[in-house]
C-alpha cells in the first residue's frame, strides 16, 4: 500500500509532471492529449478520495529543507495535510475531472487542444499543490502560478481581440491583488522570522507580537483575496474573462482561481482571529461585493456574465461568512458553490456549443429540446437560490443566520441586511435567465437545429445535479457530517446554526425573487424594461450596467497618471536633459569665439605670450 506521504506529494505534483506530454506530443494522439490529462486528474482525484479515508486526526507536515539562508531559519518546502486541505483537494480534483470529461466534446473541434490540456493540467495542479502547502512561501509560488495559467486560459482564443484584451485585464488587475499578499508574506518573515503555515496557524500571536503588525499582514494578504476572489475593488476582470472558453470559466469559478482567495482567508482563519479589526474588513467587503455583484447580474443579458456576476456575488456571501466568524459556513458554501456553479457554467456551455450564443434574448424554447442541460441549469438556479432540499440552501442558511448573530452582538445590521436583500437579487436574475433563455419561446428564427448535447457533456451535468441533492444533508439539522473539515483549530469558534425564523425570511425573499422574475417575464404581470424609464431609472441603469464606474475610475486614474508621467518626463528630457546639453554647446561656442581671436597666426605674438609665459613661471617658482 502506497503511504500517505507518498500519495500527497503524487496529487498535485503527478498533473504538473505529465503537463508535457499534450502539449508535446498532441499532435499525434487522440483528442490531442485529452486523455492524459483526464487519466492524470483522476487518479489525483481517486487519491484525494483515499486521503479522506485515510484522514489522519491531526494535522501532519510532510516537508523537506529546501535552502539554509546562513541564520537558523531553513526554508522548507512540502505539504501540510489536515481536514482542510484535504476538502479543498477533494473539491479541485473532482470537479476538474468533470470538467475535462466535459470537455472532450466541447473543445474537441478546436485548434490547439495539446495547449489547453496542459494549461489545464498545470492549473488544477497548482490549486491543489496551494491547497497543500506548508509554509507561505510555496503557497505564494502556486499562487502565482495559478495566475500565470488563469491568464494563458482566459486568453486561449488570443487571435481575438477581445480574449487577449480579458487575458491582460486579469492578469494586470489579479497582480495589484498579489502586491499585497507577497508584501505581507514578506513581513511575516521579517517580523516573525518563520514561513511555516504551522506556527501561524498554532501559534499567531507569538508568531507575530505587534496587534498592529498583525492586523496590517493581515490586510495584505486579504488584498491577494480580494484580487483572486474578484471582490470589491479589484473585481473587474471577472466579468471580461468570459471570452474564454466556458470550460476554462466553469474551473475558475467553481473550484480553482476564484476560490484560492476564499481559500487563503480560510487556511490563514487563525491569524485573522488573531488581527482586531482585519475580519470587520473581511465582513464588509464581502457583503457589498455579494449585494453590487447582484445588482450588476440583473441587468445583464450575457448568460456567462450573469454567471460571472453571481460567482462575485456568492464568494461576497463567503467572504462574509468569514469576517463575521462563520468560518465552518464559508467552507461549506464553497463546497456547495464548486457543485452548483459548475452545473451552472457546464449547462450555458451546452447552450453556447450549440447554439453559438451567450445572450439569453438570443436563446429561448430550449426546455423542451435540450432537455438535460435546461434541467441542470433550473437545478443550478434553485441552489444557487437557496432552495431547499439543493446544497446552497443549506450553506447560505448558515451564512445569514451568522450575518444576523453578529448584528446581534455588535448593534450593526447592515451586513445582515445587505446579504438578506442580496437573496432576492440572487434569485430574480438567475431565474430571469432561466426564463428568458430556457423556457419562452425563442423571438426569432434560429439556423442551427436544437438538440440535446453528447452524453460526455451531458453525463458530468447528471452527477452534478446529484450532488446538489447530496452535499447540502452533510451539514444539515439531522447530521454534521462536515463538522470536522471546519475544526482543524481550536482557536476556530463554531458556527451557530440558523434560528427557523431566520430560515423563514431567508426562504420567503428567495420565492420573492423568483416570483417577480416569474410576473415580469413568464406572466408579463409588469414590464420590467419600464424600470428603466424616467430619470431616476435611466441613472440607475446606467451605474449598474457599467459596474458602478469601477472599470471607468481605472481607465481615468491609469490615463492620468499615463499622461502625467508623460509630461513630467517630457520637461525632464525637453528642459534638463536638452537644456543641459545644449548649454554646454551654447557655453563651448562662446569660448571658441573667444579663443578664436587669440589664434592670429602671427609669430611675434605668439613669441610675446610665449616671454610672458616664462617670466610668470620664474616669478612663481622663485616667490614659491
Amino acid at each position: 500500500m502506497i503511504g500517505l506521504e507518498t500519495i500527497i506529494w503524487i496529487i498535485p505534483l503527478l498533473p504538473i509532471a505529465l503537463s508535457f506530454i499534450p502539449i508535446l506530443f498532441g499532435g499525434r494522439l487522440p483528442k490531442g492529449g485529452g486523455h492524459v490529462a483526464i487519466a492524470s486528474i483522476g487518479v489525483s482525484a481517486i487519491l484525494s478520495g483515499i486521503v479522506l479515508l485515510r484522514l489522519p486526526s491531526t494535522p501532519v507536515d510532510y516537508s523537506v529543507t529546501w535552502l539554509l539562508t546562513g541564520s537558523a531559519i531553513p526554508l522548507r518546502v512540502g505539504f501540510y495535510l489536515d481536514h482542510l486541505s484535504a476538502l479543498m483537494v477533494n473539491i479541485t480534483a473532482w470537479i476538474a475531472l468533470l470538467i475535462l470529461i466535459y470537455s472532450l466534446e466541447y473543445m474537441g473541434h478546436e485548434e490547439g487542444l495539446g495547449r489547453y490540456w496542459t494549461e489545464m493540467m498545470i492549473f488544477t495542479g497548482s490549486m491543489m499543490g496551494f491547497a497543500l502547502a506548508d509554509s507561505i512561501l510555496l503557497m505564494y509560488v502556486f499562487w502565482e502560478l495559478i495566475g500565470a495559467c488563469s491568464y494563458l486560459l482566459i486568453g486561449f482564443w488570443y487571435t481575438l481581440p477581445e480574449a487577449a484584451a480579458a487575458a491582460k485585464k486579469a492578469f494586470v488587475v489579479v497582480r495589484v491583488g498579489d502586491v499585497g499578499f507577497f508584501v505581507g508574506f514578506v513581513l511575516i518573515y521579517l517580523y516573525g522570522h518563520t514561513l511555516s503555515l504551522q506556527a501561524l496557524l498554532t501559534q499567531p500571536t507569538t508568531t507575530i507580537v505587534s496587534p498592529t503588525l498583525r492586523t496590517t499582514i493581515a490586510i495584505l494578504i486579504f488584498v491577494g483575496a480580494i484580487g483572486k476572489s474578484a471582490q470589491l475593488p479589484l473585481y473587474t476582470w471577472l466579468p471580461d474573462a468570459m471570452e474564454g472558453p466556458t470550460t476554462v470559466s466553469a474551473l475558475i469559478h467553481s473550484a480553482t482561481m476564484v476560490a484560492a482567495g476564499v481559500y487563503l482567508v480560510a487556511r490563514l482563519y487563525p491569524f485573522f482571529l488573531a488581527a482586531p479589526h482585519a475580519l470587520t474588513v473581511v465582513a464588509w467587503v464581502g457583503a457589498l461585493s455579494a449585494f453590487l455583484a447582484a445588482t450588476m447580474g440583473l441587468v445583464s443579458t450575457d448568460l456567462k456574465r450573469i454567471l460571472a456576476y453571481s460567482t462575485m456575488s456568492q464568494l461576497g456571501y463567503m467572504m462574509t461568512a468569514l469576517g463575521v466568524g462563520a468560518y465552518g459556513a464559508a467552507m461549506f458554501h464553497l463546497l456547495n458553490h464548486a457543485i452548483f456553479k459548475a452545473l451552472l457554467f457546464l449547462s450555458a456551455g451546452a447552450v453556447l456549443h450549440v447554439l453559438g450564443t451567450r445572450d439569453i434574448r438570443q436563446m429561448g424554447g430550449l426546455l423542451r429540446q435540450m432537455k438535460i442541460t435546461s434541467t441542470a441549469f433550473l437545478v443550478g438556479a434553485l441552489s444557487l437560490s437557496g432552495i431547499p432540499p439543493f446544497n446552497g440552501f443549506f450553506s447560505k442558511d448558515l451564512i445569514l443566520g451568522a450575518a444576523y448573530e453578529y448584528g446581534a452582538t455588535s448593534g450593526n445590521y447592515y451586513i445582515y441586511v445587505l446579504t438578506l436583500v442580496s437573496v432576492i437579487f440572487t434569485a430574480a436574475y438567475i431565474f430571469r435567465a432561466f426564463f428568458v433563455g430556457y423556457v419562452l419561446p425563442p423571438t426569432q428564427p434560429r439556423d442551427k437545429p436544437v438538440h440535446e448535447v453528447p452524453a460526455v457533456m451531458s453525463i458530468p451535468m447528471i452527477i452534478l445535479m446529484a450532488l446538489t441533492l447530496i452535499t447540502g444533508w452533510l451539514w444539515s439539522p439531522i447530521t454534521n457530517i462536515f463538522q470536522p473539515f471546519v475544526a482543524y483549530s481550536p482557536l476556530i469558534p463554531p458556527t451557530p446554526t440558523a434560528p427557523i425564523a431566520l430560515t423563514a425570511v431567508s426562504l420567503i425573499f428567495a420565492i420573492t425573487g423568483i416570483g417577480l422574475a416569474y410576473s415580469g417575464y413568464m406572466r408579463s404581470l409588469f414590464d420590467p424594461a419600464r424600470l428603466r424609464q424616467g430619470a431616476v431609472g435611466l441613472r440607475l441603469h446606467k451605474l449598474v450596467s457599467s459596474g458602478y464606474y469601477f472599470d471607468a475610475a481605472y481607465a481615468a486614474v491609469a490615463k492620468g497618471l499615463s499622461q502625467g508621467l508623460s509630461l513630467a518626463l517630457d520637461f525632464f528630457d525637453r528642459r534638463l536633459i536638452d537644456g543641459a546639453v545644449n548649454g554646454v554647446g551654447y557655453g563651448l561656442t562662446l569660448l571658441g569665439r573667444r579663443v578664436r581671436t587669440v589664434e592670429t597666426g602671427r609669430v611675434r605674438n605668439y613669441l610675446a605670450i610665449m616671454v610672458v609665459g616664462i617670466v610668470l613661471i620664474v616669478i612663481l617658482v622663485e616667490v614659491l
